[in-house]
């Protein structure tokens, strides 16, 4: 065998080398050759300096992330879009809570990190309520025997009476008999009689006056019928104090029973305001605690110091009553009136977090931090929450101080999670991009989960934007059918939700989205529960978020959240003004929630729309 020179093998084995790294996409530069202009060099090169040469970079379709490629040149076979580089991540791959972004991404993303701290917080904690008499003023007029009203002298609510005056005039066999027997027993009590007999004769007399007297008699009226000498079946029952006649429960010619209340009446001057407090909020306020309220028609302050609360929370509202007792001769009150109030909650040594940076979900709280304060990387943590203290929350476990933590943006970068399988908010087990099945075999991602670069990218076609029109002001009719538990409008708004739906231009990348909106289409009128409409509204909300986190609202909107819908998984919606009007609960639980984000109208981020 011929031996080869070992120069040439060498050179062969250099020639194999420069070949497969040509291959592969690197490329070799002498020392000479280390000033020079590194801009040509390609992705797949950057990622093997970056990483290693035993890694390749991964190419992906902006609209249909889960299809993954590492040929560069490839194109997308669902839609048939060149391919873009996979976004970095120095994150290892069984690190399933980070995930790092491109400066691009980052900035597309805009994202706001906010420090955590430990301090004073401060809170406004807002009850609502109605005046209604205080109950000690309460005074019932009751028939202390049965018979016939044969006059009412009062026979109107709201009528006012003095104390005194004459109110009703029963007619009553029994009271006749009564009044006989008095009268006789004071005849038989002033002859002249032995001295057991005559103890016993005043005796009969005392039996027969109290008897009148549990009969409603006072004793100046038992005195006119001595010094009368005649037993009337009539017997007029006055006033015991002033006050409003607030409840009429008979009419003139009725009869009535012994005991049966004929009147009430009430001191219109003794009011009580009467607040709904939720159960979470109950560690705020203490019998004896000053408040500050107003009155909804006037606007006018009042104070007040809190008498009693309630003596349990109401079942399905759970709420409990807050007691103010008031003076309404100072400020001309009606019972019935609506009022308002504001406490100022003060909280000392506590670490709050802004209300917007959390995601909640049911008992679970998930969070973003980035990992340094420079760093494109940013990982989820299950933090335990606490109380609501304004526009923050108090952070119980789960963050440090000096953490920064994501407090706008926190959606999106959930949403990149979902797309890229990792666990998330939404998901916890990961798993693949949610999306329909295009026949062959592949999935596209859900709309709602598209990340706010890729939105930017991809959205919309070129030369086509995409416009809602009414689309908002009919889900918003559905929002306020909901709350207020109409059944029947419901079905009329959610129709005119599906039917313009189907008349906007949708981009091809959106039609999962789309189809998310559409659900239940063709059907509202065979929907015949409100909790199955509560379901399909809760569908189409996602698709609604997702079009307001994209900015093409183009209206004003507000995110709620309630942590008690659906068996406390929780859920969000929309709606156009910040006083929180409950769709999932209606008039069982209307103010339960809280808000979450504000959309403004014509904020364009994405150019163009």
């Amino acid at each position: 065998m011929n031996k080869k020179n070992p120069v040439t093998v060498i050179a062969v084995i250099f020639v194999v080398i420069v070949l497969g790294a040509t291959a592969l996409g690197l490329s070799f530069q002498t020392p000479h050759q280390d000033d020079h202009d590194h801009s040509q060099e390609t992705a797949a090169s950057e990622y093997l300096h970056q990483h290693g040469e035993d890694q390749e970079q991964e190419y992906t379709c902006s609209m249909h992330p889960n299809f993954r490629s590492t040929d560069p040149n490839e194109r997308c076979p669902i839609c048939g879009m060149e391919l873009i580089p996979v976004t970095t991540s120095a994150a290892r791959d069984d690190d399933l809570t980070r995930i790092e972004f491109t400066g691009r991404s980052l900035a597309l993303l805009d994202l706001q990190t906010y420090v955590v701290q430990r301090g004073s917080a401060s809170a406004q904690l807002r009850m609502i309520g109605s005046l209604e008499f205080d109950e000690r003023s309460l005074t019932a007029i009751s028939a202390w025997t049965g018979g016939r009203i044969e006059n009412l002298y009062v026979n109107f609510t709201g009528d006012y009476v003095e104390a005194g005056e004459p109110l009703v005039e029963l007619y009553s066999p029994e009271l006749y008999v009564a009044q006989q027997e008095l009268l006789q027993a004071y005849n038989q009590a002033q002859r002249d009689a032995p001295g057991f007999l005559a103890d016993s004769n005043q005796t009969t007399l005392r039996a027969s006056r109290e008897r009148l007297r549990l009969l409603g008699l006072t004793s100046t009226q038992i005195e006119k019928i001595i010094e009368s000498g005649e037993a009337s079946d009539r017997i007029t029952i006055y006033a015991p104090t002033a006050g409003l006649v607030v409840t009429r429960n008979v009419s003139q010619g009725d009869y009535v029973n012994t005991g049966d209340t004929v009147l009430e009446l009430a001191d219109g001057d003794q009011l009580w305001a009467v607040f709904e407090l939720f159960e979470r909020d109950l560690q705020y306020i203490e019998v004896g605690q000053q408040l500050e309220f107003d009155l909804r028609a006037s606007n006018e302050r009042i104070e007040g110091v809190v008498e009693s609360l309630g003596p349990r929370i109401d079942a399905e509202r759970r709420t409990r009553e807050v007691r103010v007792a008031i003076s309404g001769s100072e400020h001309s009150l009606t019972a019935g009136s609506f009022v308002r109030a504001l406490v100022n909650v003060e909280v000392d040594d506590v670490m709050t977090i802004p209300a917007s940076a959390p995601l909640l979900t049911g008992d679970r709280a998930v969070v973003y931090v980035r990992v340094s304060e420079d760093s494109s990387e940013f990982e989820a943590r299950n933090v335990e929450i606490g109380r609501k203290l304004g526009d923050s929350y108090e952070v119980l476990s789960g963050l440090a101080e000096g953490d920064h933590v994501v407090s706008r943006g926190a959606f999106r970068i959930d949403s990149e999670l979902q797309l890229r399988g990792r666990p998330s908010m939404m998901a916890p087990q990961g798993g693949g991009a949610v999306g329909h099945d295009h026949g062959n075999g592949e999935s596209a991602g859900s709309e709602q989960q598209v990340t706010h670069e890729q939105h930017q990218e991809s959205a919309a076609p070129t030369g086509e934007n995409l416009q809602l029109g009414d689309l908002p002001r009919h889900y918003f009719a559905m929002w306020d059918a909901l709350h207020n538990d109409d059944l029947e409008a419901w079905q009329s708004a959610a129709t005119d939700f599906y039917q313009f739906a189907d008349t906007i231009r949708w981009p091809h990348n959106m039609h999962d989205l789309h189809a998310e909106l559409s659900t239940g289409a063709g059907h509202a009128h065979h929907v015949d529960s409100l909790d199955r409409a509560r379901e399909l509204f809760q569908l189409h909300s996602q698709a609604m978020i997702a079009l307001a986190r994209a900015d093409y609202l183009e209206v004003n909107a507000y995110l709620m959240f309630c942590p008690m819908a659906f068996d406390n998984q929780g859920a969000y919606w929309l709606q156009p003004d910040n006083r929180l009007l409950n769709p999932y609960f209606g008039g069982s639980m209307l103010r339960c929630g809280d808000r979450v984000e504000s959309f403004e109208a014509g904020h364009d981020s994405h150019g163009g729309h």
